[in-house]
């Protein structure tokens, strides 16, 4: 019996283009969910947590609370993790997207033809590196790489085993806000126009914040 093959319904890279901005989407949906689930963490944590001396620990109430409250940070957790795993993989397909661009000189009207495309897009290091970004943004892209090969091949006696653990939103946040400045860098490496206060524009559509407290200065200067 032969084989029944679907043959390509797009042009040459546009599979491509669509892909890196759907996986862009997925991200950020997943970190959105994790944003929605710490803040039922937080928001029972105080009850959640008592201490069993105390008169309200075990009644129907508290196990009420304490069984969403676990259920929640199990959710936060599994979402932070879909929201990192996902910035990795955005951020090497649309390096990769333009580098293919730059050599197989397609789109014909792109601004990007006679530029020096980044051709290390294998690592998001690498990417950061090759952009001539700021250590910190070096160093949070190299992060990246070790949390998603933890959770892809977790091997704890590996040094190079990333603190995946408690992982939660914050974390992811902090990941992800990293991968957006290094992708809008990308951009204009290419010459592509970006619309000013990207970063905000981007948390607005998926209601999440604009910031963490925790943030590094190095981080927030170059949003």
């Amino acid at each position: 019996m032969p084989l029944l093959l679907k043959s390509s319904l797009t042009g040459f890279l546009e599979l491509q283009d669509d892909h890196y901005t759907r996986l862009c989407d997925l991200c950020f949906r997943h970190l959105a969910g994790a944003f929605e689930q710490n803040r039922v963490v937080l928001a029972n944590k105080s009850y959640a947590c008592i201490s069993n001396d105390d008169d309200r620990y075990g009644r129907s109430e508290h196990l009420k609370i304490l069984s969403g409250y676990h259920f929640a940070q199990s959710e936060e957790y599994s979402q932070a993790i879909g929201a990192s795993i996902f910035a990795h993989v955005w951020l090497l397909s649309a390096a990769n997207y333009y580098r293919l661009s730059c050599k197989h000189r397609h789109p014909a009207d792109a601004p990007w033809l006679d530029i020096d495309p980044i051709a290390r897009t294998h690592h998001p290091q690498l990417i950061a590196e090759d952009l001539r970004l700021h250590r910190s943004l070096v160093e949070l892209a190299g992060q990246l790489h070790e949390v998603r090969n933890t959770l892809v091949h977790l091997v704890e006696t590996d040094p190079k085993t990333a603190p995946v653990g408690n992982f939660n939103f914050a974390h992811a946040y902090n990941l992800v806000k990293g991968s957006w400045i290094i992708y809008i860098a990308l951009l204009r490496h290419y010459r592509l126009n970006v619309t000013p206060g990207s970063w905000g524009v981007q948390t607005r559509r998926y209601g999440l914040p604009r910031s963490l407290p925790s943030e590094k200065s190095a981080l927030e200067q170059r949003r």
